[in-house]
């Protein structure tokens, strides 16, 4: 469950951008962004479970959320904790459980070996702090998108939907300059 104070979304939909394409070639691994990061900084989808304090209509909400570096390319998005495990059983086969921040504590000693037992599903493990991100510059960011939102300023160009299977195709088109805007994929 999410720890108090936090939403579990469950992904619908991941944009691909030009940084995604710039993270994965390597070009910023001088910044952290080495292999076997998972791409997707902007995600949209519904949430399915909060925790304390947060309030219960957010159930059942489709939201929008940006994850700041990736993750994205996950089912679901948790923060750590005691039952951090238990995700492992919702996931589908190669699912990604992404652990955003540890405000719920650090997950079980065994988590590495409840992990390992589901290897025949080849489930992906990864890890997000927006630590990483200076709170004050968080802030600002975060203060001056919504102001533009709300004011209408802001406008998504998308320039394909495709299913999250041809993630890889979102990614040729974007190495191939073929692109204008966002390609978002959806499950």
């Amino acid at each position: 469950m999410p720890a108090p104070g936090e939403a579990l979304i469950t992904t619908e939909a991941v944009g691909v951008a030009g940084a995604d394409v710039l993270i994965r070639s390597g070009a910023l691994a001088a910044y952290g962004f080495r292999e076997g990061h998972i791409p997707g900084g902007e995600v949209a989808g519904t949430v399915t479970a909060v925790g304390d304090g947060v309030g219960p209509a957010w159930v059942g909400q489709r939201v929008w959320a940006f994850t700041g570096t990736g993750g994205g390319y996950a089912e679901q998005a948790v923060v750590a904790g005691p039952d951090m495990p238990t995700f492992l059983d919702r996931l589908n086969p190669n699912g990604r459980l992404v652990a955003v921040g540890a405000v719920g504590g650090q997950p079980p000693a065994d988590f590495g070996t409840r992990l390992m037992a589901a290897f025949q599903k080849s489930m992906s493990f990864a890890t997000f702090s927006a630590a990483t991100v200076p709170a004050a510059a968080r802030r600002a960011v975060r203060v001056e998108q919504f102001a533009a939102a709300d004011r209408g300023e802001l406008q998504t160009v998308v320039h394909e939907v495709l299913p999250l299977e041809q993630s890889v195709v979102a990614h040729q088109k974007m190495d191939a300059g073929e692109v204008f805007g966002r390609i978002v994929l959806t499950s």
